[in-house]
């Protein structure tokens, strides 16, 4: 029995540092998923580290779903099961538990998601539509001041968006540097700075279905997430891109959420990326392998 993981007579044994309490806050479904978890793990003997280096997810990922911060894919759940005696038959227990927690997660992101109230036409915006209504039922001889005020605001309207374009014409053509001194030539000196920033770099995304990578349907669209270490799923994607788009990563994380693609492949690298002018992340799983190992600083957390 001595090389039973855990066992207390194993030189090589690592004593595992007991796991914390969970929050109180966690509750339902989630927590009903995680203490299932605790269970199954407390029977493998396996420090983190042990764990991490036969999982294909990082140390940070699995003390995040043991402590409930987050919820790991299926197939991670499935090969953690087959390291235990008994995970085999607790199996079909624990992918339920998930899929719970997995919908309660999910209605919960949803609620919090609520679309923004229409907004109240202002008093400008009412009175606009009672001269038009009033033009539009009066008498043509009464209605003549009403359409002449209508057509004053139409004009001034117009004379705006004229000096606005004729505004932003004139600084296209002269421009200015940093200092807002006017290049020589015409052209802003800074607009050499309008490449990559220092220390980002272009990546490829990857999907690894075939049938995909010549498509840009809804079906062969791949999602880019709000939050790396939430759950990859619906509520948490802000994006789409197709296999081929280009992306400026501004840098990267390993210890994101584990994410597996359709061959089993699995990665917590996560790339934080220019996209539709904001910021979202690309799963490292979407990327071309090559380019997992670019020279990209850490995102501070």
């Amino acid at each position: 029995m001595r090389g039973v993981p855990g066992h207390e007579n194993d030189a090589t044994n690592v004593r595992r540092k007991p796991l914390a309490p969970l929050p109180a806050e966690l509750s339902g479904p989630a927590r009903d998923f995680v203490s299932a978890l605790r269970r199954m793990h407390g029977e493998l003997g396996y420090s983190l580290q042990e764990l991490a280096a036969r999982l294909p997810a990082s140390r940070s990922s699995l003390s995040r779903y043991l402590r409930g911060q987050s919820l790991p894919d299926e197939r991670l759940l499935v090969q953690w099961c087959k390291l235990s005696f008994t995970g085999e038959d607790r199996l079909p227990a624990l992918v339920e538990l998930l899929h719970r927690a997995q919908e309660a997660a999910d209605e919960a992101a949803t609620t919090a998601i609520e679309p923004p109230a229409a907004a109240e036409p202002d008093a400008a915006a009412a009175a606009d539509r009672e001269v038009v209504e009033e033009v539009a039922g009066a008498d043509p001889r009464e209605a003549a001041p009403g359409r002449r005020r209508l057509r004053l605001v139409l004009a001034g309207l117009g004379t705006a968006a004229v000096l606005a374009g004729a505004a932003f014409a004139v600084m296209a053509l002269t421009g200015s540097d940093a200092d807002g001194r006017v290049a020589g030539d015409g052209r802003a000196s800074a607009a050499a700075g309008a490449g990559p920033a220092a220390g980002s770099a272009r990546i490829t995304v990857n999907n690894i279905e075939r049938a995909c990578r010549h498509s840009r349907t809804d079906y062969c669209a791949l999602g880019l997430a709000r939050d790396p270490y939430a759950p990859y799923l619906r509520p948490n994607v802000v994006g789409r891109v197709w296999h081929g788009d280009v992306l400026q990563a501004i840098c990267k994380i390993a210890d994101g959420i584990s994410v597996t693609d359709e061959a089993g492949g699995h990665s917590s690298i996560w790339f934080r990326v220019d996209h539709d002018g904001g910021r979202a992340w690309m799963p490292g799983i979407r990327v071309r392998p090559e380019q997992l190992d670019d020279e990209l600083p850490r995102c501070p957390n």
